[in-house]
């Protein structure tokens, strides 16, 4: 699904402006997967590593974190 993390975070956003959104928030996101293959991939090893890690989790981070210029 495309700008799916967009649509999570910003759930009001209509979207047909998912794409606008994408390109203001994109630095702030972390790379996406490479294909279907590899979202399942990184799925089932979490899986197997919950079993005997209960709090284990993937991390996904930005790359860099963007400062406000607020």
């Amino acid at each position: 699904m495309n700008y799916h993390v967009e649509h999570h975070m910003f759930p009001l956003v209509p979207f047909y402006n998912l794409k606008k959104l994408h390109r203001v928030v994109k630095d702030q996101l972390p790379e996406p997967l490479d294909g279907m293959g590899a979202v399942m991939a990184e799925i089932i090893h979490a899986i197997r590593m919950q079993r005997s890690q209960q709090g284990y989790f993937v991390n996904k981070l930005a790359a860099e974190p963007v400062q406000s210029a607020v």
